[in-house]
């Protein structure tokens, strides 16, 4: 069987760093835990999508963010500062830095891609930082912006871009961008549209500012997710898909035409969806589960393991029979390789591929005894964990899974009481237990070093100081580079 990669994606070296920076800027910590209740938004705008709840996570490849929804401030946490929206000198690697943007906004919503992320504010106004060679910036241009997060003006008509309710990040192969919600119901994009991610019968082009998506008239969108597809929600509970680089079996719709949005052909009207990558699911409103994608065995479907999977259904397939769940499903969540449900009784359940801890299980492979030793390849289903498992047995109050479709190889979760778990890889200093790696050079060759392959619950607010930890191969190997660069120390955010 021909072995099938997921894209190569940029390395950390896209972005040179110390690790160890400057002495943070006094408010690193101040007002991020300062109560666990939404305190509403602006008339007009709708509940943010984790509405009272204390905390809204949105995850990327090598950045996090946590928006303290009480405050609406926003926080990124990273070993690279320079993609959590900070100057150089302004945090501490893999503690919650507060975003550079005015600390009179009050946050949203917030996504992160690769080397990009956006957020909404509560007026509608959109704020973009990160990478902008695609054009992510919004701003009408691919030159490098800055380091401070921007605030998109216009729309690629001129006209005031605001009312934006959703973000969403995608990078697929030779397209990037991001994409916007507004409160009316339509969907705007920007950025490297190809693949067919424009959505107006084009194979998709560099757009520099926000354009519409062509969705079929009369059709309200209140959710969108963006990974190797754009997959959306309207409120009449129909699903549409659309991009995917005529990959059909990506779109759940059986049409070879992947440059409009096409309506998934569901028994049923739905009430949520998750996905966005190589696998997708619509959540039925009696509670029945439907899933389609490019890798059936992430979908629980699979059988014999990655060689002699299932073929790949082209429209949406009742998973209600092969997942078995003891519980109807209420709440459902993919990261890039894995998926996640909460059931009625709060509990959280998981599946997919374990390569990096992506389950939450406690297992991944054995990187010990890996050639090359804690370096992932990125090959699909090497450890495949074909049926749900319990995670986190002894929690029952679970209420959110965080995941993400941009090379996210992790997870966060929240329960009623506003305690976050995370999981999964730890390359980017990311699950906010405050480990980071010594440098940038250990991260390139044993990036699989800090995986934390169980769910933990973490309080990333708490922190007064990161844990550098190397590598266990350079615990074995000290002297040989880049091991023999290590030296233990901690840096303090006071």
């Amino acid at each position: 069987m021909t072995r099938i990669f997921f894209p190569v994606y940029f390395s950390l070296s896209f972005f040179s760093l110390s690790l160890f920076g400057q002495a943070p800027a006094a408010d690193t910590l101040n007002d991020a835990r300062s109560g666990v209740t939404n305190s509403g938004l602006a008339t007009g705008l709708p509940a943010g999508p984790s509405a009272g709840l204390p905390y809204h996570v949105g995850l990327g490849e090598y950045q996090c963010f946590i928006i303290n929804n009480s405050t609406g401030q926003l926080y990124g946490i990273s070993s690279a500062l320079v993609t959590a929206g900070v100057p150089w000198d302004a945090g501490v690697p893999g503690l919650p830095i507060r975003v550079a943007v005015p600390r009179s906004l009050h946050f949203i919503d917030v996504a992160s891609g690769l080397h990009n992320s956006l957020a909404a504010d509560q007026n509608g106004e959109v704020w973009t930082w990160g990478a902008n060679g695609a054009g992510e910036s919004g701003t009408g241009t691919t030159e490098d912006v800055g380091l401070t997060p921007v605030k998109i003006k216009t729309d690629s008509s001129g006209k005031p871009f605001t009312h934006v309710v959703r973000v969403a990040c995608w990078a697929s192969g030779g397209s990037t961008g991001n994409v916007a919600l507004k409160s009316d119901g339509t969907v705007w994009i920007w950025g490297l549209t190809r693949e067919g991610m424009r959505g107006n019968g084009q194979v998709g082009q560099l757009n520099t500012r926000p354009v519409p998506v062509n969705m079929p008239k009369g059709k309200k969108i209140v959710k969108i997710l963006a990974g190797s597809i754009m997959l959306a929600l309207a409120a009449d509970g129909t699903v549409w898909t659309w991009g995917g680089n005529n990959r059909k079996e990506l779109l759940g719709t059986n049409t070879t035409d992947y440059t409009h949005p096409h309506q998934v052909p569901l028994p049923q009207k739905a009430k949520d969806i998750a996905g966005g990558g190589f696998f997708s699911y619509a959540l039925g409103v009696n509670g029945i589960l439907y899933g389609w994608g490019y890798y059936p065995a992430y979908l629980g479907i699979g059988t014999g393991g990655w060689a002699h999977q299932a073929p790949p259904p082209v429209v949406p397939k009742d998973l209600t029979r092969e997942l078995n769940l003891p519980r109807a499903v209420v709440s459902i969540t993919t990261n890039s390789v894995a998926t996640h449900v909460i059931l009625t009784d709060s509990t959280l359940w998981g599946w997919g591929d374990n390569a990096c801890g992506c389950v939450g299980n406690g297992q991944e492979l054995d990187y010990a005894n890996h050639q090359p030793p804690y370096a992932w390849d990125w090959s699909p289903g090497q450890m495949l964990v074909q049926k749900p498992v319990h995670l986190a047995r002894g929690v029952h109050n679970f209420v959110r899974v965080f995941g993400g479709s941009s090379a996210v190889f992790y997870s966060y979760a929240e329960t009623a009481t506003g305690q976050l778990y995370s999981w999964g890889r730890n390359k980017g200093a990311v699950l906010g237990n405050g480990v980071v790696c010594p440098n940038s050079e250990i991260i390139s060759v044993y990036p699989n070093s800090w995986d934390v392959p169980i769910v933990t619950a973490v309080d990333p607010f708490s922190l007064s100081a990161n844990i550098p930890e190397t590598s266990p191969y350079c615990v074995l190997h000290p002297d040989g580079n880049p091991c023999n660069q290590y030296k233990r120390r901690s840096v303090s955010a006071n």
